[in-house]
This record gives structure tokens, C-alpha cells and sequence, in this order.
């Protein structure tokens, strides 16, 4: 959920959290590293840093400070509050053999949408299959505008007031009045279709997963390269597939 936007906020956690954001998707930074990458004096840099360190989220080996097996711990502790990896990873594997397409599914928080686990034709991928892209923007993914379309406009709005509408390929929508117009129809269809609009070559569809208590958990997609899934096949096979997964899914998730 997105946040007030009025609430005030703190400069030197943010700044902490983007060092330790940094530290993570980099796997270890120097401090000089670091004084290229973030816009505050080098000694404040220091100081973050000593406070990560002396609060066990970092450690340091060499001059190179990296996120501590603390944090992981931290992670499967929050891990545990969702669903579990197996059955969800069950689902996948169905719906990416009965395709013969990627199947992902990610979680939907603070308007974005995080990797959660993924298959590649009959197989799961591993960890580091999917690390490249951890998190993804709900306008240019299918999971991400099927999600848009079953939320209220004010909350859409603030979405894309926080995030905007970043072009990562040459098809990406990065036009509101349009974006609403294909969030509408993709409304009517029951699923989000994206052709080209993540990446080149690339179309996908996706839809909402719901928890039991009625409020959106994440995002089921399937997709592959464009010369294999054309719209004659989304809507006579792809679609209809994805929607029975989701149902399965879901199902899935109340047990």
C-alpha cells in the first residue's frame, strides 16, 4: 500500500537503507565505492556505515562491507508469513508444462511487484536465474496492470504519482490517459496482456492472486518470446490457462 505521502520522513534512514539496498545488489561495496554512488560527504557515509555494522545488518572483510547472514535470517522470518514456496512452485510448474512458457509469480507491496519464485519451461528456476530482476513496475508487466485494473483509481493515481511511468522498452506505456484506457479493457478481460512493453520480444499475460480475506496478495504471469505467443493465442489458449492456474492458486493458498 502506498503511503501518505504528507507524512514527514527521515533523510538519514533513507539514506541507510539505500546504502544497505546498494551494499545487497552489488554483493559487497568499499566505502570509495560507495562515495560514487551516493550523494552525502564521505565521513557520513562512515558513519552509516558504522551504525549498519554496529546493528549486525553489515559486516566488513578487507575494506569491503557486505549485508550480514543476520538480514537473511531477518528475510525467512518475513518469508514464513507468506505462502509456502512448494505449492506455489506447484502451480507454476503445472501452468509453465501445459504452456510451455516462463511462469512467474510475484508479490504485490508498496506498488510494486517482487519476485517471489518463476519457472522456465518444465523447470524451476534457481535462485540466481532470477535475481537480475528482483522487483518490477506494475504499468509494463501483465501481472502488475491486471493488478491496476482491480484497484480503486485514487489509489492508482498514487501509485503512479510515487513510481510514474518509466520507459523500459520502446512499446511501454508511459502515457496516464492511455494507461487508464488499457487498464479498463484489461478489466473486462480478466487478465493484463504486455506486448513488448518490459522488454523487446517479450509478451505476457498475468492477473491478480487474492488472499481469503479479499485484498490482492500478488500477481500469477506466463509469457515467452513473441514469435511463439501471438493474440490468437492468448485468446483462445494463454488466457484461459493463466485464469485456471490463478484459481488453482488461490485455492491453493486457503488450504
Amino acid at each position: 500500500m502506498i503511503e501518505n505521502t504528507e507524512r514527514r520522513t527521515l533523510k538519514t534512514t533513507q539514506t541507510s537503507l539505500r546504502i544497505l539496498t546498494l551494499i545487497l545488489e552489488h554483493d559487497g561495496l568499499t566505502l570509495a565505492e560507495l562515495d560514487g554512488m551516493v550523494d552525502s560527504p564521505k565521513s557520513s557515509i562512515l558513519s552509516h556505515l558504522d551504525t549498519l555494522r554496529d546493528s549486525r545488518y553489515l559486516v566488513k572483510t578487507d575494506g569491503v562491507y557486505r549485508v550480514s547472514f543476520r538480514v537473511a535470517l531477518l528475510g525467512d522470518r518475513v518469508r514464513a508469513r507468506y505462502p509456502n514456496r512448494d505449492r506455489v512452485s506447484s502451480v507454476l510448474e503445472d501452468l509453465a508444462e501445459t504452456t510451455g512458457e516462463e511462469a512467474n509469480f510475484t508479490i504485490f507491496e508498496h506498488g510494486r511487484l517482487l519476485m517471489f519464485h518463476g519457472t522456465s519451461g518444465n523447470a524451476a528456476t534457481t535462485e540466481d536465474e532470477t535475481d537480475y530482476r528482483s522487483e518490477y513496475y506494475l504499468h509494463n508487466t501483465a501481472a502488475g496492470k491486471a493488478i491496476l485494473s482491480e484497484l480503486d483509481p485514487t489509489r492508482v493515481e498514487r501509485i503512479l504519482d510515487k513510481w510514474g511511468l518509466p520507459r523500459e522498452s520502446e512499446a511501454t506505456i508511459t502515457d496516464r490517459e492511455r494507461l487508464f484506457d488499457e487498464l479498463a479493457e484489461t478489466g473486462e478481460r480478466g487478465y493484463g496482456i504486455v506486448d513488448e512493453e518490459f522488454a523487446p520480444g517479450l509478451v505476457a499475460v498475468g492477473a491478480a492472486v487474492y488472499r481469503d480475506d479479499g485484498t490482492i496478495l500478488g500477481g500469477l504471469s506466463v509469457g515467452g518470446p513473441k514469435y511463439r505467443i501471438d493474440r490468437t493465442r492468448i485468446n483462445h489458449e494463454l488466457g484461459e490457462q493463466l485464469l485456471e492456474a490463478v484459481s488453482s492458486l488461490e485455492s491453493t493458498l486457503q488450504s
